[in-house]
């Protein structure tokens, strides 16, 4: 089991420019965007830390060591790239902080470019997004032409929000792992990465409801009983009148939701109902099996704003913003179709 569903484009009557991404740590920097100002005051330190070619996990693992922390004392907003140079925020406990440790995870690769304060520890979730700068090399020479085209178009329609394919980590074979844990057939100790595998499974059942919607031309377009989510506020509804909201939708106001199995969870009902317990189904699973898990909605889509794109000698250079849980390695696989 892993994440490779076959290549699905929603720019498919549209040429890639092919290339190659990440051929060096420094062609792929990504910088995490707070969800919201730091008081500078409290128990917890704030730090924006610079790695490159160092996963999060390990990442995690050497805070610990150098801070002499626990595992649930290191507060993280997202998840970031191994082979890239990533600026993100971590929390730790204020009295852990000193210059020599922080001289330690220096000597490690990471770099703390700034430290705040604040009232309580960093979670999950807790960033409006991440800011990319991406260098594609090896493109062909319409680049440039090209990746406008299929940005327009994605600007139009929306940006499919799959999971990329790091979420399933560097094997594809956390979803497997996730399921096991799921039906208590592998247990594991750490929390933090029974989450991370429980969640990457999730994350597939999503992925192929999206691709799903998207054979059926049912991308852009609600079904009665749908769960659609406001883009400006987050906010979610039940879709009783489909051709009533369709415009909204249209006008990418509104889109559509797949389902992150749980407990809280908002149920679908009538014909988005039907698709999204067909697909339960097919992996031979009820939503029992899901009963401990949060659970969540996550949009079909998202507005992709501003992408700025421009040819440098090395490559074609794209600099954009995406709201945090989405992937810009989504974004690039509809520019280059490698």
């Amino acid at each position: 089991m892993n994440d490779d569903l076959g290549r699905i484009y929603l720019t498919n009557d549209l040429p890639g420019i092919g290339g190659r991404i990440k051929d060096r740590p420094e062609d792929f920097v990504v910088e995490e965007i707070p969800l919201y100002d730091f008081s500078d005051q409290g128990n917890f330190a704030f730090l924006l830390l610079e790695k490159a070619n160092l996963s999060t996990l390990d990442l995690v693992a050497l805070i610990r060591k150098q801070l002499d922390l626990r595992d649930e004392e290191v507060g993280l907003a997202g998840w970031k790239d191994k082979r890239a140079i990533t600026r993100q925020w971590v929390s730790v406990p204020r009295d852990k902080v000193t210059a020599s440790r922080l001289g330690q995870l220096a000597e490690d690769g990471i770099q703390t470019v700034e430290q705040r304060h604040h009232s309580h520890k960093l979670r999950t979730g807790h960033l409006l997004g991440n800011r990319f700068s991406i260098l594609l090399r090896h493109v062909d020479s319409e680049a440039e032409n090209r990746a406008q085209a299929v940005i327009q178009q994605l600007q139009a329609r929306g940006l499919p929000n799959f999971y990329g394919p790091q979420r399933f980590g560097a094997s594809g074979n956390n979803p497997e792992k996730g399921l096991a844990l799921l039906l208590g057939q592998y247990r594991l100790r750490s929390v933090r990465k029974r989450k991370l595998l429980i969640s990457s499974y999730s994350s597939l059942l999503f992925n192929i409801t999206l691709k799903k919607r998207m054979e059926q031309d049912l991308f852009t377009k609600l079904l009665s009983g749908d769960i659609a989510k406001k883009h400006d506020t987050g906010g979610i509804f039940l879709v009783s009148d489909p051709e009533k909201e369709q415009p909204r939708a249209d006008r990418l106001e509104i889109s559509a939701t797949g389902p992150i199995w749980g407990k809280k969870m908002k149920r679908a009902g009538d014909a988005a109902a039907a698709l999204e317990e067909e697909i339960l189904s097919s992996q031979g699973l009820t939503p029992d099996v899901f009963r401990k898990q949060p659970g969540s909605r996550r949009s079909l889509r998202i507005a992709l704003k501003e992408v700025n794109v421009w040819q440098e000698k090395e490559g074609l250079r794209l600099e954009f913003f995406l709201p945090k849980g989405s992937y810009a390695t989504v974004l690039l696989d509809e520019i280059m179709k490698a």
